[in-house]
């Protein structure tokens, strides 16, 4: 497997959490994924046979499509190559340059008008040619052309987000409406139209999203010291927050990590013997 990240260009980076890129080879072994919330909006183009939805109701993925924001894990199921490159949008990132896009429960994936055809099938035919390199160039143009069409001056509201994602979700709404003057009343109300979401949504999902990365890092840390490193009122408090995201526990969480891991150091472990044996 091939994953890399690269930072966004400095102009997008209020808007551009950053990129991915990846090329994979996917057996029975690893087919299955599990995508939990997080804080942020994914924007992909994609060369290979994906699927995704919730439990058995699995759709195929098309080429190109927006992973809208969620508060549930999504079923992921991929199938043989798989060649993927990806903009991570902060929320606010995404109505800016995407435009706001309407919540579809029964279709988390639906394509923005914002994106071009042409733009989708030009990044189609570079994915496919194996060139993920020189599709992520484009795609960082295209972005690049898009944020010179509007001011980029983060708001009061953008501000308070990401001051909100800094801390992890800490601080209460009256603080971060005092800090960039204004009421609560205003900061919600422009929270839902800049952001899409309300600050307490926002800081309930940033701390979550923190949380899991912790996990996904292995650190062998108990889950009272997380919930106190995370802000969390006791570890019962996190448990049932993580819970109202994942659907399962933190403790389900991790072992779910460490079978995902250990599958994919036996697939890497047959293809390395089977390459000696050529």
């Amino acid at each position: 497997m091939v994953s890399r990240r690269f930072p966004p260009h400095p102009s997008l980076a209020h808007l551009v959490r950053g990129y991915g890129v990846l090329d994979d080879v996917h057996t029975e072994l690893t087919a299955e994924h599990r995508l939990y919330p997080a804080c942020m909006v994914l924007l992909t183009f994609l060369h290979g046979e994906c699927y995704l939805g919730v439990g058995n109701d699995l759709k195929r993925l098309p080429p190109a499509y927006v992973q809208q924001f969620r508060d549930f894990p999504l079923r992921l199921r991929s199938c043989g190559r798989i060649r993927m490159v990806a903009v991570e949008f902060y929320p606010w990132g995404a109505i800016r340059l995407l435009g706001p896009q309407p919540a579809d429960a029964e279709n988390p994936c639906a394509m923005p008008e914002a994106v071009p055809p042409a733009l989708a099938a030009r990044m189609q035919r570079l994915l496919v040619a194996d060139q993920q390199d020189e599709a992520l160039s484009l795609l960082e143009e295209w972005l690049l052309a898009r944020a010179a069409q509007i001011d980029l001056e983060p708001t009061a509201a953008v501000r308070a987000a990401t001051r909100l994602v800094e801390t992890r979700g800490l601080g209460t709404v009256a603080e971060l409406a005092d800090g960039v003057g204004l009421s609560v009343r205003q900061l919600e109300r422009q929270f839902r139209e800049q952001v899409g979401m309300s600050p307490k949504s926002l800081a309930r999902l940033t701390r979550f999203e923190a949380a899991q990365r912790r996990i996904y890092e292995g650190r062998q840390l108990s889950f009272t010291r997380l919930a106190h490193d995370l802000g969390y009122a006791d570890q019962a408090h996190f448990t049932r927050e993580f819970r109202a995201f994942a659907e399962q526990s933190p403790g389900g969480v991790q072992a779910e990590v460490k079978e995902f891991l250990r599958r994919h150091r036996d697939v890497a472990f047959v293809q390395a013997e089977r390459a000696l044996a050529l």
